[in-house]
């Protein structure tokens, strides 16, 4: 009987000594919530394994020097409590990482790409102020063009405006003359000229003159009248 007690007592104290070591730890990781209570309370209300009489073994009691290597095996690593908050005072600063040596391939590769880069930069740049220039060259041309143009077409119309002044005065000229006179002089003038005179003429000092004119000329220059004023009728009709 004495030995059954004293299996109990030792099984109860191993027991009590192993809920002490897992208190511990759970106190050292900081948490103390009803899992713990419920854990010790399950040890506490497990049965015990009762050792037979007739073959009492001798209990061998856990040494001292466990229970700390266990407490600190169960433990939390100081990193995980810094992780999550548990740590006093400032983080560590970072220590910044050694630059890396560059490779001396790869820095002339970029150095060469860069010259290359620099190098069309300065090809469009220069492309750019020639077609600027030739844009510049076209603009002044065209305008020079367009002033040439426009001074062409005011000599024309001048010109136009100087020969309908002749033809208006050559015409109050032949008018002013006797009939006569004036036949004589469209008896040997071109006929397109002549006909052009008398086209603006007064049709009364018109039919005089052609009437003093020989009859060749005379008939001539009817024709020609009559197809400078047939033209126009002509051409309405023909678009009509």
């Amino acid at each position: 009987m004495f030995f059954r007690l004293l299996h109990l007592a030792c099984g109860l104290m191993i027991v009590l000594l192993g809920v002490k070591v897992y208190a511990i730890a759970g106190d050292l990781m900081g948490d103390t919530d009803s899992s713990s209570s419920a854990l010790t309370a399950v040890a506490m209300a497990q049965p015990q394994p009762v050792a037979p009489v007739s073959a009492p073994t001798p209990v061998e009691l856990p040494k001292a020097a466990d229970t700390p290597s266990s407490a600190v095996a169960a433990s939390p690593k100081v990193d995980d409590l810094c992780a999550k908050g548990g740590c006093k005072g400032p983080a560590p600063a970072n220590v910044p990482a050694l630059a890396q040596p560059a490779d001396p391939a790869l820095a002339e590769q970029l150095a060469s790409r860069e010259k290359e880069l620099d190098r069309r930069d300065t090809a469009l740049n220069d492309r750019q102020r020639l077609v600027d220039a030739a844009e510049e060259e076209l603009q002044r041309r065209m305008t020079a063009l367009e002033n040439s143009r426009t001074a062409l077409e005011s000599t024309e119309q001048h010109t136009d405006q100087l020969r309908n002044d002749d033809a208006d005065r050559l015409v109050k000229i032949y008018q002013a003359m006797r009939p006569e006179d004036a036949a004589a002089i469209f008896n040997i003038l071109d006929l397109r000229v002549g006909v052009a005179l008398l086209n603006r003429m007064n049709p009364r000092k018109a039919s005089a003159i052609m009437e003093a004119m020989s009859p060749q000329r005379a008939i001539l220059a009817t024709q020609l009248l009559a197809n400078s004023h047939a033209r126009p009728a002509a051409r309405i009709g023909g678009n009509g």
